[in-house]
């Protein structure tokens, strides 16, 4: 008797092994590979594979392991499929961190930086996937008749007669996601943007305005604006595009830089945050400022008025036909980066002392 249950034992270890073993093999073949881990916050990783991953096995918390003493609180799939961000316990900046996964023999060191650098968009070289809106505002030749709102197109336009186009990066989940709620963390944001025509040899001046209302992207060229969407003709000048005055002044002492500023008075701050000079097609163009940063850190305390940017030829005679997120090429689309503390020097210096 004493013998059939040492043999029974026996095989009932046998039995689990083999079925740790299936469920460990099972796991990595679903797993594709790991290409990096990216630390972003105190309390956040982002992991990219080489594959698409599927909802279950991307958010089994059992897949991931953090040494010493982290604590992988939640996973969550990227749209893009091939990203998961997984929401852990404090790490310590600039301390030595071994992740693991199932199909990963070794673990791969993770060291969080005290600044990083995050870009929202689409795209392989985009760290997170943060919603993009954009559309051309066209102005009619005659500038009488009602505009058009071009959201589904795969370019932007500005020119001489009064289109502009609207940029907008959905920041709303990403830093709380991220772990990241203090606007002074927030060091330099810059957008990027690709002309795909120029028919000029000169350089010209495109100028970027913070948009003070909420706007609706539009499904095609021929799309009339909907009553009270925001265009040319809407909120207090209805019957004046916004390239003639009044249209582009603010009320006195209102230049979009604090939340009563949000009022529903104007479609655009009469402010300039910044200018561009546009010379050549195929190219990429930074642009940034002071108050483009100023702004990125308006939205990170107060999402909920992130209405983005217009962006208008300020001196030329040239249309500048820019790329829009409806490109194909992914690399050709608008994206925002941004520059920032990953740890809240305020809770640090606490901390400290």
């Amino acid at each position: 008797m004493k013998t059939y249950f040492n043999v029974a034992h026996k095989v009932l270890i046998f039995l689990s092994l083999l079925f740790c073993y299936y469920i460990s093999g099972t796991n990595a073949a679903e797993l594709p590979k790991l290409l990096k881990a990216t630390p972003l916050s105190e309390t956040a990783i982002q992991l990219q594979f080489d594959g698409q991953l599927e909802v279950e096995t991307a958010e089994n918390l059992d897949n991931y392991r953090i040494a010493p003493d982290v604590q992988v609180e939640y996973a969550l799939l990227d749209d893009r499929l091939n990203r998961v961000l997984l929401l852990t316990s404090p790490l310590e900046v600039e301390i030595n961190y071994h992740l693991t996964l199932p199909n990963i023999q070794t673990g791969i060191v993770i060291t969080l930086p005290p600044v990083n650098e995050i870009t929202f968009g689409t795209g392989d070289a985009v760290t997170f996937s943060g919603g993009l809106q954009d559309t051309t505002l066209h102005v009619n030749e005659d500038r009488k008749t009602r505009n058009n709102n071009a959201g589904a197109e795969q370019t932007l336009l500005c020119n001489p007669t009064g289109s502009v186009f609207f940029v907008v990066f959905d920041l709303f989940d990403a830093f709380e996601d991220m772990g990241i709620r203090e606007p002074t963390q927030v060091l330099e944001a810059t957008i990027t943007l690709h002309v795909e025509q120029y028919e000029t040899d000169a350089v010209q001046t495109v100028l970027f305005r913070r948009v003070l209302l909420p706007w609706k992207e539009g499904r095609g060229t021929s799309t009339r604006a909907e009553d009270n969407e925001l265009t040319y003709n809407s909120a207090l000048h209805r019957n004046l595009p916004w390239n003639k005055r009044p249209a582009q002044a603010m009320l006195s002492g209102i230049d979009g830089d604090t939340e009563s500023d949000y009022n529903g008075s104007e479609d655009v701050a009469h402010r300039i945050d910044g200018t561009s000079e546009i010379q050549g097609a195929g190219k990429h163009y930074t642009i940034k400022s002071e108050l483009l940063t100023d702004a990125v850190r308006f939205w990170v305390a107060n999402p909920d008025y992130n209405y983005g940017y217009l962006f208008a030829l300020q001196d030329g005679n040239v249309p500048i036909i820019f790329t829009s997120k409806e490109a194909t090429d992914e690399t050709l689309r608008p994206t925002l980066t941004i520059r920032y503390q990953t740890a809240d020097q305020r809770e640090q210096t606490l901390k400290d002392n």
